[in-house]
């Protein structure tokens, strides 16, 4: 098994070097051929308008600030998605 050390961590502000497209770090994935990705999540524009996300190499990306931890966005269970129980 491997373990991979990222970069950065969710809750990263990062921006992309060639685009400039700035977001927070949402989710990160590491690949079997040792490709690190994030997901990177943009502020949306105003509250109709769903927030664009799009996955980054590790390499594209260049490190601004930290806006938030897991403390911030900590959850009962976790805050993970489950299906509704089927009555």
């Amino acid at each position: 098994m491997v373990k991979k050390e990222f970069k950065f961590k969710n809750g990263d502000v990062v921006k992309e070097k060639v685009t400039g497209f700035k977001g927070t770090i949402t989710g990160s994935v590491y690949y079997l051929t040792g490709c690190s990705q994030y997901l990177v999540t943009a502020k949306q524009k105003d509250e109709f308008t769903e927030a664009v996300m799009v996955w980054y190499d590790e390499g594209r990306l260049e490190y601004v600030e930290t806006a938030v931890t897991e403390t911030d966005v900590k959850a009962d269970d976790n805050g993970c998605d489950r299906q509704a129980p089927m009555k």
